[in-house]
């Protein structure tokens, strides 16, 4: 009984340890995925102020397709 201890100790210690090493990896997946969103998202804005630019310079090709890049950027980022 005592050698079968000895040997599922640190092997269960060690499937632990592989346990927080996946649930750390996953955060930090979620942490990239989330930085993604919100970088998508402010290039969205940049879309937006591009597209008011082109508005009052009287642009409406460059306008339109402003707001449907940031449009989709944002619909991108909703969906990460």
């Amino acid at each position: 009984m005592k050698k079968i201890m000895l040997v599922a100790a640190p092997l269960a210690f060690a499937l632990s340890a592989c346990g927080g090493a996946a649930d750390d990896a996953g955060e930090q997946a979620e942490d990239v995925a989330e930085a993604e969103a919100e970088v998508m998202d402010a290039e969205a804005g940049v879309a937006e102020a591009e597209a008011e630019v082109a508005e009052e310079m009287g642009d409406e090709a460059m306008e339109a397709n402003m707001e449907a890049q940031a449009e989709e950027l944002e619909e991108t980022a909703d969906e990460i």
